[in-house]
């Protein structure tokens, strides 16, 4: 087993996203412990509405 570099590489093989108790996808985030898609964990939930906030030109 080599040190460095090489090693690193094995260090994303865990799940970052699990499934949400409240939509059902799978965009828990296990450790921030909130949803990127719903907002479950925050105080508020996301709406679509809210997330588009990119100007259109």
């Amino acid at each position: 087993m080599s040190k460095g570099t090489p090693s690193f590489g094995k260090h994303n093989k865990g799940r970052i996203h699990i499934l949400c108790p409240r939509c059902g996808k799978f965009s828990f985030h296990y450790v921030h412990k909130e949803c990127a898609s719903c907002g479950y964990g925050k105080s508020k939930r996301m709406r679509p509405s809210k997330q588009k906030d990119v100007v259109k030109r």
